[in-house]
């Protein structure tokens, strides 16, 4: 009795957690890519000149990526 009490309250919780989860469609279609290379992003679109947009690239790449993980949360959270 109890291993059948136990089969029907996994298959209860899976149920739930089936129809519980996002569709895939919605999470792709409601995802916020604003923050995602934003500073690089800024750059490029920075009126200045040039030079000084190459020389900053390399600084917002590595800045962008480690703050990569937080970004892509805030792109899901603001969706």
């Amino acid at each position: 009795m109890r291993r059948i009490r136990r089969y029907a309250s996994a298959a209860a919780l899976a149920a739930l957690l089936v129809s519980a989860a996002p569709n895939a469609a919605d999470a792709r279609a409601g995802f916020n890519d604003e923050y995602v290379y934003a500073t690089t992003k800024a750059v490029s679109h920075m009126d200045a000149h040039p030079g000084a947009k190459v020389t900053l690239y390399p600084l917002t790449l590595v800045v962008d990526t480690a703050f990569l993980p937080f970004a892509v949360i805030a792109g899901f959270v603001t969706a």
